[in-house]
């Protein structure tokens, strides 16, 4: 008797592993992003950051969703403090020209593409005092910036 609950058991897994690894995915692979859509995105981050240092009002609102929310992280005392911006109050921010105080050494270094999937992408920025991790969404066929986390790399 328990040689036949053996047998049996072992069919069963048998039987439930193949029907797991032929199942089909639930998502469709994906061909990778044109290069014209990586170049689109890698713009887009470059515009925001260099509305962003020229106080480009004009600019900034074309590079950013409607939706647009922004987070920075600080650690300060060994504890994360974050700090949450909207469109509104980037756009103020930009036309205070705060962005203009930075270095050209310590602006942008490198902008790199981390993924795209039909409507979505992420970017990572590289500046000389922070890393931005930004969203990009479409807007009527446009890159758009939708979020953003920016963490300080200094003190």
């Amino acid at each position: 008797m328990s040689r036949l609950i053996l047998i049996l058991t072992l069919a069963f897994v048998s039987f439930t592993s193949v029907g797991f690894t032929n199942k089909p995915s639930s998502v469709a692979p994906q061909d990778p992003p044109a290069k014209n859509e990586r170049t689109a995105v890698s713009a887009v981050a470059r515009n925001y950051m260099e509305a962003y240092y020229t106080a480009d009002v004009e600019r900034m609102e074309q590079a950013v969703h409607p939706d647009f929310h922004k987070r920075t992280l600080r650690v300060r005392n060994g504890r994360t403090e974050i700090t949450a911006d909207t469109k509104l109050s980037l756009l103020e921010g930009v036309r205070s020209g705060t962005g203009k105080d930075i270095p050209v050494n310590e602006r942008v270094q490198k902008i790199e593409v981390l993924d795209i999937y039909k409507n979505a992408a992420s970017v990572k920025v590289v500046t000389g005092g922070w890393v931005d991790y930004m969203l990009l969404s479409k807007l009527d066929g446009e890159w758009r910036v939708l979020d953003m986390v920016l963490q300080y790399t200094r003190r």
